[in-house]
């Protein structure tokens, strides 16, 4: 992956939103560090870096489209790859077993998301503290990390299982982008249609990405709506499923391959 050019554009992409909010919050340290008065009106202005869980939440999210496009990318070259070359079988001959394969890449996938969410995150929630109160800030605000990191590995469970799962069966580019394109794209707007249709708000659970970020809005303990509560437990019921069937889908492709001693 390193070697690839399309890599580095898209980290690249997911670093500009990065800079921007840590920039974003060295100048908001400065002008309240100066002017103490000035902090009420400076949150109003760089609404987008209070320092609250919904700061790095939202934050996260916004990192998915980017995220979303790497993922839909490497997944030919983490795992395609493998099963095209015969890289599975190769490996599988060594002294590992299937699951020793399969955590690997999951490992490997779920590394390229935090990459690109839980890392930046936690950089920014350093730098936050650390040019604000401190040690106060990150004593009355601990619970960020936890939602942090929370939010992480919800994003990286679930993407890693279900680009495992397509991958596996999609080996090439093509088809690959285009079965992400569907999960990502097409089936929250067929839910849209279906809830303004059907009066239903249980059809928006077709939207995976939202249903992540509802858990991670968990998380942080920012889940307090009735509108969101309503939908919290199904979300975390298809999450769920999503990664059991993921891992039941690539089983099969595991026990087919046939190793050589």
């Amino acid at each position: 992956m390193l070697r690839r050019k399309v890599f580095w554009i898209f980290l690249g992409l997911a670093s500009l939103s990065f800079l921007f909010m840590f920039a974003t919050i060295y100048l908001k340290a400065q002008l309240t560090t100066q002017n103490p008065g000035f902090r009420r009106f400076v949150d109003g202005i760089l609404s987008n870096a209070t320092g609250t869980g919904e700061t790095y939440r939202d934050f996260m999210f916004a990192q998915g489209t980017v995220t979303m496009l790497l993922l839909a990318f490497a997944g030919a070259t983490l795992v395609g790859d493998d099963i095209r070359t015969g890289g599975m079988a190769f490996y599988l001959a060594r002294r590992i077993g299937r699951w020793h394969y399969l955590v690997g890449k999951l490992l490997s996938v779920g590394f390229l998301v935090s990459l690109t969410t839980t890392l930046p995150a936690l950089v920014l929630y350093c730098e936050y503290g650390l040019l604000t109160d401190s040690i106060e800030y990150f004593r009355e605000n601990w619970t960020i990390l936890r939602g942090i990191l929370g939010y992480g590995l919800a994003l990286a469970a679930v993407l890693s299982c279900l680009l495992f799962a397509l991958a596996s069966w999609l080996p090439r580019t093509v088809p690959l982008v285009m079965a992400w394109v569907g999960v990502f794209l097409l089936l929250p707007a067929t839910g849209e249609m279906l809830r303004d249709a059907t009066g239903n708000r249980m059809w928006v659970l077709l939207s995976l990405w939202r249903d992540v970020r509802l858990i991670g809005t968990w998380c942080f303990g920012a889940a307090d709506q009735p509108r969101e509560l309503e939908l919290l437990y199904p979300s975390m019921i298809v999450t769920a499923t999503v990664c059991v069937l993921s891992i039941a889908a690539v089983l099969p492709r595991l026990r087919a391959t046939r190793v050589v001693p």
